[in-house]
């Protein structure tokens, strides 16, 4: 009881939008201008080496090279949507499958990807900027943001989440509305975005949240469940499942028989994903590794 009371007292003590991070609807409004003009063709041109880089993000190198490219085109535009969506993807990939191992850079990187992700929701929705710049907290405004806004909503709460979770256990209660919210949107708007993306989360939510915080491990399952009938390949979901839930639940069978079953995924099961499935298996092997700690 009193390490609950301690928790919950930490917990308030972390201001839910921000624990050291300043929003970018916090700036000067100004900000958001085009710093220097761009012709199309040029945007085009950066856009599309960004790109070329990006499919060679098996080396953290390229996605360096390819987040340099890419803010090119943001500084001249900075409500170019689908930009700003490939840079909180970018920096979420860079910390989330090359950082984990230093604190330090992961979390700088990972608040890179949220600062990026709250640009895209802006530039997906003026009435969330609106809303936001006017004193609204997400868990509201976030409901503003439309269809298209799914990618910046679902990059911008994933690696919201990672920098909250990161960063401790009373930052990430403080952070839990504002993720939750926002990855809600996505569930009611496109619950199959990025292979039951939207799912797979709150498989992961319903996991890691203590009960007094929402937390219900039969929901988990429940979620993990349908964002595996939405992708079965994704094996993202099964490395959540056995990270979060298997070892909630202390259920050792589960853990190995889900990692195993990741393991023996060949890299190409979503072509698109070959780097993505590379990084996951190589979580899993970690995981392996720390399973006499974990149970």
């Amino acid at each position: 009881m009193v390490n609950r009371h301690l928790v919950l007292a930490l917990a308030i003590l972390v201001p839910l939008g921000c624990a050291g991070r300043k929003a970018v609807w916090k700036e000067d409004p100004a900000a958001g201008e085009s710093k220097a003009a761009a012709t199309g063709s040029d945007a085009g041109s950066a856009t599309a080496a960004g790109d070329q880089h990006w499919a060679k993000r098996t080396d953290p190198a390229a996605i360096r090279a390819a987040i340099a490219e890419w803010e090119k085109v943001a500084e001249a535009d900075p409500k170019n949507l689908d930009v700003a969506v490939k840079l909180t993807r970018g920096y979420y990939f860079l910390a989330d499958g090359y950082l984990r191992d230093d604190e330090k850079a992961y979390l700088s990187t990972m608040d890179k990807a949220v600062k990026w992700g709250e640009r895209a929701m802006v530039a997906a929705s003026p009435e969330f900027e609106a809303k936001m710049r006017d004193g609204a907290k997400i868990p509201d405004a976030v409901k503003s943001v439309p269809k298209e806004g799914v990618p910046a909503m679902y990059w911008y709460a994933s690696a919201l989440g990672k920098w909250a979770k990161m960063k401790g256990f009373a930052v990430l209660l403080g952070q839990k509305d504002n993720v939750k919210a926002t990855m809600d949107r996505c569930l009611e708007l496109e619950p199959t975005f990025y292979y039951g993306g939207p799912h797979r989360y709150f498989g992961a939510f319903y996991a890691v949240a203590p009960a007094f915080a929402g937390g219900d491990l039969e929901k988990s399952k429940v979620h993990f469940n349908k964002s595996l009938e939405i992708e079965p390949s994704y094996v993202g979901t099964k490395v959540l499942w056995a990270a979060e839930l298997s070892v909630k639940l202390q259920d050792e069978d589960s853990f190995v028989k889900l990692l195993n079953e990741v393991l023996a995924t060949p890299d190409d099961a979503i072509p698109e994903l070959t780097p993505e499935i590379i990084v996951e298996k190589g979580k899993a092997k970690e995981l392996l590794a720390q399973q006499d700690d974990l149970f």
